[in-house]
């Protein structure tokens, strides 16, 4: 095949919905390193001092080393090459081949991307299928990342051969192109592009489709050489918003398996939620529901995003599409943009229409723990109220008691102060033997002992009702302050009349 190239087309997010709007994702720069490391396989030297011809890299003189800039790009287009124009890339040889190409490195939104072409210096040589090998096909197929959105490679060459050949040659050409790997392919669609024969080829791995990678060989066989210069920003745009759309609608379905994750340990909560659980279970179960609630909101908001940003895309790609497809072309194409865009929308409104009742069922099953907890903690703080109330209560008893205890005692002091007194003035005073006179009589200690202790139990028994009468003033001030200050507690109320009565039995 004359004129033949391999067009590497790949493309990564660098921005997404979890940075702020002025910086990149931590991950932007893997696109470059990724072919920078392609430089091992294809020594190419602007490959391998690609940081230092891009706008996205700053030299650190700390480091003495280009980083990659945290701060979104204000571009005036979408070069990303100091000078705004293709890198061409000086000839290497390859077993007496000497290869060529040029890089183009975009920035398109919120997406870099990059077109490798590669092909013979000399663009006459004829180009064997089985030397594909010196392109160091297996290593054309980049690594992926979290956010990687996909590759196309595309192989292109003429060959004077009829089109009933050209899917024979098509498959040997594919064939090639994926010897050193594990990859498998097969033929998805055929047609022309721009009146040239073209085949488009899906490849797996271990039985897994990869929709991340495409293969398009086209086949000039008719020498027609289409114009591919005046298409090529919608032709290159079509395959970014393509890949785009294909890689949110997977993502999409993560994010539909991660919400029914979610709603599975919910719907487990629920079966084994019973109201009569404790106190300190129902909390503990309430304290667990926000994060579960966060991871289902997170995916519902990420199906959501996922269908605007296919949603927009496909009106991305419908646009490009109708600048260079032309009738008679591939119409899988156009089919995708039509069909298949659609198809990825309904998908997504379903899931949609299942997650969204669970979304109402946590907020429902959030507010029933919410009003079980504090049904609960109040019954916990009644019961506390309680308690503290019984406590102070046995507590001013035992004050009370106390103030009446030092009374009497009190009384009892003086009363003995009498008897002392008593005895200093009668002790001098003889025993008088009976008589008819005094038939029973006393020694003067004796009845001053007598008559304290009848004035010591009359006034004891007028200072024990003193204190209590003077005590139960105060206790009842201070109940109507509180009355006053505090609202009436019912449970509280019926204690205070229990002990009232009791006061009341007891006096």
């Amino acid at each position: 095949m004359k004129k033949f190239s391999i067009s590497v087309c790949y493309f990564h997010l660098n921005q997404t919905l979890a940075e702020p709007p002025d910086r990149v994702s931590p991950t932007a720069e893997f696109i470059w390193e990724n072919l920078i490391k392609l430089s091992e396989k294809l020594p190419f030297t602007e490959l391998k001092d690609l940081k230092s011809q891009l706008v996205c890299y700053e030299f650190d003189g700390e480091y003495q080393d280009f980083k990659h800039q945290t701060k979104t790009l204000n571009l005036i287009n979408q070069w990303l090459t100091k000078e705004q124009e293709k890198i061409v890339l000086t000839a290497i040889h390859k077993n007496q081949l000497a290869i060529s190409g040029n890089l183009q490195p975009f920035l398109w939104h919120d997406t870099y991307a990059f077109d490798l072409t590669l092909s013979p210096a000399d663009d006459e040589r004829d180009i064997a299928a089985a030397e594909i090998d010196l392109f160091e096909p297996s290593s054309l197929f980049l690594d992926f990342s979290e956010n990687t959105l996909g590759e196309t490679i595309w192989l292109y060459g003429q060959t004077e051969i009829p089109d009933t050949e050209c899917q024979g040659v098509a498959d040997e050409l594919v064939r090639n192109l994926l010897k050193n790997t594990n990859f498998t392919f097969r033929l998805v669609h055929k047609g022309n592009l721009l009146k040239v024969p073209l085949f488009e080829y899906e490849i797996s791995q271990a039985n897994q489709p990869n929709k991340l990678y495409r293969i398009l060989v086209w086949i000039d066989n008719q020498g027609i050489s289409p114009d591919v210069t005046s298409v090529y920003d919608d032709l290159f745009n079509s395959l970014l918003t393509r890949h785009k759309i294909e890689y949110i609608y997977q993502q999409a379905k993560k994010s539909y398996i991660a919400a029914r994750k979610a709603y599975s340990e919910l719907e487990a909560k629920i079966t084994q939620f019973k109201q009569d659980k404790p106190l300190e279970e129902l909390q503990k179960l309430l304290e667990s529901m926000p994060e579960l609630s966060m991871q289902y909101q997170r995916q519902l908001r990420n199906l959501q995003g996922h269908y605007t940003t296919i949603k927009t895309n496909q009106l991305n790609y419908q646009t490009y599409l109708q600048k260079f497809w032309q009738p008679g072309d591939i119409p899988s194409w156009r089919e995708f943009g039509k069909i298949t865009c659609k198809r990825y929308l309904d998908q997504i409104e379903i899931y949609l229409s299942y997650i969204q009742p669970g979304k109402d069922l946590i907020g429902e099953f959030i507010n029933t723990l919410r009003g079980l907890v504090e049904i609960e903690q109040a019954k916990s703080d009644r019961k506390l109220q309680e308690l503290l109330q019984i406590k102070e209560d046995r507590e001013k008893e035992r004050d009370r008691n106390l103030q009446i205890t030092i009374a009497v005692i009190g009384v009892g002091i003086g009363v003995a102060g009498v008897v002392s007194s008593s005895y200093t003035l009668a002790v001098d005073k003889p025993w008088a033997s009976p008589s008819f006179q005094h038939p029973l009589p006393l020694h003067p200690f004796f009845s001053a002992v007598i008559i304290s202790c009848l004035c010591g139990g009359v006034l004891g028994w007028l200072a024990l009702l003193t204190a209590r009468k003077v005590l139960k003033s105060s206790s009842d001030r201070q109940s109507v302050s509180g009355s006053q200050s505090q609202p009436v507690n019912p449970v509280l109320q019926e204690a205070e009349e229990v002990r009232s009565t009791r006061d009341t039995e007891v006096r």
